[in-house]
């Protein structure tokens, strides 16, 4: 009868001791990503323009059925030369959101990155004032991080061009129009 009694006791120590091992390798996988649902980055809709150059540079971003965003934008350098649009969405991939983008000439006749590779990017973090999105595939170790101030909306580009590291910084303000 002791020997039944230890054995259970083992038995049943080790099966708690596997739950509470189990509930933990859970609790400590990365959590923010989950916080990256369809419409957790509805504060991000909107028409803004560039803080020190607001009729050369505007992005919008849109509310589209199932929490989709699409955005579009265009930048034009104050000298007036050059200049891109671009495309956008926000949409889940599975268990996560990813943003995918095209940039074009002004043209629209010449896309910037490949026909079959836009650069992606995937919600690491989100938050009801901030989005962080690593880049995938060719933009592995990229990032754009999206954060709503009261000023506005501050938007880091962290990009890889021809192997060194570029950081751009958008300040971007409620379009009026």
């Amino acid at each position: 009868m002791q020997l039944a009694a230890a054995m259970y006791f083992q038995r049943r120590t080790q099966a708690i001791s596997a739950a509470a091992l189990a509930a933990l390798l859970f609790c400590t996988q990365p959590a923010a990503a989950a916080d990256c649902a369809p419409g957790t980055l509805n504060w991000m809709a909107g028409r803004w323009q560039e803080a020190s150059n607001p009729q050369g540079s505007r992005e919008q971003w849109s509310v589209a059925p199932g929490g989709v965003l699409m955005g579009s934008g265009w930048s034009f350098p104050p000298d007036g030369k050059g200049g891109f649009s671009e495309l956008m969405t926000v949409r889940p991939q599975g268990q996560r959101l990813k943003m995918v983008l095209r940039h074009f000439d002004v043209a629209l006749s010449r896309a910037r990155e490949e026909r079959e590779a836009p650069m992606e990017f995937l919600a690491t973090d989100c938050s009801t004032h901030r989005a962080v999105f690593e880049g995938s595939g060719a933009g592995a170790g990229e990032r754009l991080t999206y954060e709503a101030t009261p000023a506005g909306l501050e938007i880091t580009g962290d990009f890889l061009q021809q192997g060194k590291a570029v950081q751009v910084k958008w300040h971007m303000i409620r379009s009026a129009d």
